[in-house]
């Protein structure tokens, strides 16, 4: 099987959080001896209200920037890699003005990242933050997008969950062997029905099934359940099961139940759950 992550994209913004996800990202680059680019985001607004609130009565482009301040902080996470890893991981950083949606499309793009970290921030209610939002970005870049929570690993998988519906989830197969690949793992594949897509989900189950069967040796285990709520239904297999990391399409497979979901983007990566890897379908 042809090596998929090469390149880890990892935005940061200098939190807890933030180092905690470096550790994180740095894990993984030794698993799949992967590249790791720290990514730090800026725009002209946040710097100048910082800059306002600290008495500036104007605000200067070198105090908008502030770069000095930011490559100092840059080069302490890459510090802490080398400490821990020596030189043997590749790292790079990039700080750049703009928006963190465009400028991760701008560089996935031009330099041919091919998986991106996201680590969980403070809590909302029973809910945490985010830096950006993964559905969007695994949209936009059509490459993995992994969110970790702050009290989990992406090493040791034992337990990979990959819902199935109407169709045969092709993308969420090929990264969940892939990933397997590594330990004895035993891939779930959870389907998930309604009245509607009974017979569907059932026949795209046992060919998803018979794929992993014919072409790996890889443990599988299928289950059926029936629900309204795709995210809703995962995230409670999830837990019961234990499982160490769950492979979801963007949209539906991610938006949790309530009348302003949508809106308020209340989507299962938010959770503290089991890791999260969102990548858009073929």
């Amino acid at each position: 099987m042809r090596k998929l992550f090469n390149k880890i994209l990892v935005p940061v913004d200098f939190s807890k959080v933030s180092e905690e996800l470096v550790i994180k990202s740095m894990e993984i680059a030794r698993e799949y001896h992967c590249s790791i680019y720290l990514l730090h985001v800026f725009n002209e607004v946040s710097f100048a209200f910082g800059a306002l609130l600290q008495g500036h009565n104007a605000v200067p482009y070198s105090v908008i920037e502030n770069r000095s301040e930011v490559e100092y902080k840059m080069n302490k996470l890459v510090n802490q890699i080398h400490l821990s890893a020596g030189e043997s991981i590749n790292v790079q950083y990039g700080i750049i003005k703009g928006e963190w949606l465009s400028v991760i499309e701008d560089l996935v793009a031009h330099h041919h990242f091919d998986l991106v970290l996201i680590g969980q921030k403070r809590k909302c209610v029973h809910k945490r933050t985010l830096l950006v939002d993964p559905d969007k970005l695994a949209e936009i870049t059509n490459i993995p997008v992994i969110t970790i929570p702050v009290n989990r690993r992406l090493t040791k998988l034992f337990a990979i969950v990959i819902p199935v519906t109407d169709f045969l989830p092709v993308n969420k197969l090929m990264y969940g062997i892939y990933m397997a690949s590594l330990y004895n793992t035993t891939i779930k594949l959870l389907g998930v029905e309604n009245e509607k897509t009974k017979d569907k989900v059932q026949y795209y189950v046992q060919k998803a099934f018979q794929l992993l069967c014919d072409n790996c040796l890889i443990k599988v285990q299928t289950e059926i359940i029936l629900s309204q709520n795709v995210a809703e239904a995962v995230y409670e297999f999830a837990m019961l099961e234990s499982a160490d990391l769950v492979i979801l399409n963007p949209g539906t497979e991610t938006r949790m139940p309530g009348f302003f979901s949508s809106m308020f983007r209340n989507i299962i990566q938010r959770y503290t759950a089991p890791p999260v890897l969102t990548i858009a379908p073929l």
